[in-house]
């Protein structure tokens, strides 16, 4: 069965459907976060309602500002919390797809297909939207989409430069101007202009 569909999907819609699509692939990772943030205001509202006997016994021990200490410690460990949760929801992604394949790069007088086993994607030269330097590789942009080719792709800085030049020639002129600043190191006033 062949089937051909034609549609818009507006921005909106596509950041709902991010935050939609978050929250049912990573259900708990939502419920940890809640938790956590439940437990760190009631530890706050503990420390706001028993500080003065707190800071009393703690005065008593030799301990100043116990309470301030306290407070500290709690805003501490939610953000050593939150980064244990985002490692976690890392390991998470990783366990869903092989994200460690070999990609296939083909430019040709259209624009820019990418490839690996399992998807393929084609950058029309209209569609690249922003193109930028990182310190081992070159981004090509379509909106949020972000493609790195690594340095070690390229056969030679001969090579990496003759790239970014054509891909460059074929930017729109928005593209460009977003661009340019990023490319400048590379192509120079002269290159970019």
């Amino acid at each position: 069965m062949q089937r051909e569909l034609t549609y818009h999907v507006p921005f909106d819609r596509l950041v709902q459907l991010s935050r939609s699509a978050g929250r049912k692939v990573y259900p708990h990772i939502r419920w940890i976060m809640v938790l956590m943030i439940v437990v760190v205001l009631a530890a706050c509202a503990f420390l706001y309602t028993f500080g003065e006997e707190i800071r009393d016994v703690a005065d008593d021990e030799g301990i100043p500002f116990a309470t301030e200490l306290a407070f500290i410690g709690v805003f501490l460990a939610f953000i050593v919390g939150l980064r244990l949760l985002r490692r976690y929801q890392l390991r998470l992604m990783k366990n869903r797809f092989n994200f460690d394949q070999i990609v296939r790069l083909i430019q040709d007088d259209g624009g820019v297909r990418l490839s690996t086993d399992g998807v393929e994607y084609y950058l029309k030269w209209q569609g690249v939207t922003q193109m930028l330097l990182e310190r081992d590789g070159v981004v090509l942009s379509h909106a949020n989409l972000f493609f790195l080719v690594p340095d070690t792709a390229f056969a030679s800085p001969e090579e990496r430069l003759s790239f970014i030049r054509e891909i460059y020639g074929h930017l729109t002129e928005k593209a460009r101007a977003i661009s340019e600043k990023h490319l400048l190191p590379v192509l120079g006033p002269a290159g970019a202009a």
